[in-house]
């Protein structure tokens, strides 16, 4: 699976890490952070390079995932977010990776360095690279709905029916 990765000063020491790791693991990793460490970057750039990327390799066919590493992530995630078709979610614990994966198809993971160390990054990563999207129905619809709105402003089909348990009851 190709990998875009990218992190600004606080995240590069656990994003060249998980690189060196996911390489060893045979994927390949496209780093889209600075060639080498710099306290005055800025976390914008990265976040969408690596959003971009995703998305670009999803639109031609090709299966990849992205990961975007700072301080927090809080920031990195409502930037990463701002590109069109990235679906990132900022994570610290497993479960929410693995729901992400499942019912929202996220492809792009944020981490804070300053919250996870490199056994726990590469736990999550992992749990990027390996959940499956589930593709129910209602999970389908709310991700169309979603990019609808993001490229229109509205959404048209929010008059599709509810079709199933997932959503709880339609009273």
């Amino acid at each position: 699976m190709r990998i875009h990765l990218g992190a600004n000063y606080q995240g590069y020491a656990l994003g060249r890490e998980l690189e060196a790791r996911l390489t060893h693991a045979g994927h390949d990793v496209v780093w889209q952070g600075a060639p080498e460490y710099d306290d005055n970057d800025d976390y914008p750039l990265y976040c969408i390079r690596v959003g971009q990327a995703v998305v670009e390799d999803e639109d031609n066919g090709v299966t990849s995932r992205g990961v975007v590493i700072g301080g927090t992530g809080a920031a990195e995630a409502i930037t990463t977010n701002k590109v069109n078709g990235a679906r990132a979610v900022h994570a610290e614990q497993l479960d929410v990776v693995v729901d992400a994966r499942a019912h929202a198809d996220a492809n792009i993971l944020v981490l804070g360095a300053e919250r996870v160390n490199a056994a726990h990054g590469n736990t999550l990563v992992d749990a990027l690279v390996s959940e499956p999207f589930l593709r129910l129905l209602d999970d389908a619809r709310r991700i169309v709905n979603t990019a609808e709105f993001e490229n229109s402003g509205t959404i048209e089909g929010w008059m599709i029916e509810y079709t199933s348990g997932s959503s709880g009851t339609t009273k």
